[in-house]
């Protein structure tokens, strides 16, 4: 617990999108569109990625990216072509539980969305589900997507705040790391899981109705308990 101080303190929010807002993922043909990707791109360089709960195929078409940082042109070839599908995701996609209580929760206090997902497609979900922010980092290749911190660390620059005067709340592990470089406290959504590879610095929750608890400043033992697992 020792993040609740920090999260409750926090001038401005950043929020992860998929699996902590809106449910996308599971409406992407990820499997696909890796097929397609690795096609138009040929082979990558193996790199290393945190471990999460996404799906293999969601996981390697953001290990894909992570792998093509640096090499603008087939970044941008490989990103066009996974977007066609989370564009097609976009219109089936589900609201998380407690969206709408949570965003209540979170009005008035400055905010951005940082998000794996393509531009267009991100655009597409906030408007479908009638999400405000006033600032959106989705994934470019000017910068290094989650794990890294540089689309964290430009939320920051745009929202005009100091990383300890910020939290983020997100659900994966990818949400997380890119947090804790930037030097950003962070809310883990587990969603239930029974394991995590959330660090003891992260306030742990199960969902957005328990997140909204920790950033209203009530129920934060509650939340912590009921959302804390160990990580296995």
């Amino acid at each position: 617990m020792s993040g609740a101080p920090r999260a409750l303190a926090a001038r401005a929010i950043l929020l992860d999108l998929d699996k902590t807002l809106v449910n996308v993922e599971d409406h992407v043909d990820y499997c696909r569109a890796v097929r397609d990707a690795g096609a138009a791109i040929g082979p990558t360089l193996e790199v290393a990625v945190p471990d999460t709960h996404w799906g293999r195929c969601a996981l390697e078409a953001m290990r894909l990216l992570v792998a093509l940082a640096g090499d603008r042109e087939r970044w941008q070839r490989a990103s066009d072509v996974i977007e066609r599908y989370e564009l097609e995701g976009a219109e089936a996609s589900r609201p998380m539980p407690g969206l709408r209580p949570f965003l209540r929760t979170i009005e008035g206090r400055p905010r951005a969305v940082v998000t794996l997902l393509g531009p267009r497609a991100t655009e597409a979900v906030l408007r479908r589900h009638g999400i405000a922010a006033d600032h959106v980092v989705a994934r470019d290749p000017g910068r290094r997507i989650k794990p890294q911190p540089d689309q964290v660390e430009a939320a920051l620059v745009l929202l005009r705040v100091r990383p300890e005067e910020a939290v983020m709340v997100g659900d994966s592990e990818w949400d997380e790391a890119a947090a804790r470089a930037a030097g950003v406290p962070f809310i883990g959504l587990s969603l239930g899981r029974r394991r995590h590879g959330f660090g003891d610095g992260s306030v742990v929750v199960r969902d957005l109705e328990e997140a909204a608890a920790i950033l209203r400043g009530g129920g934060v033992g509650r939340a912590a308990r009921a959302g804390r697992t160990r990580p296995g």
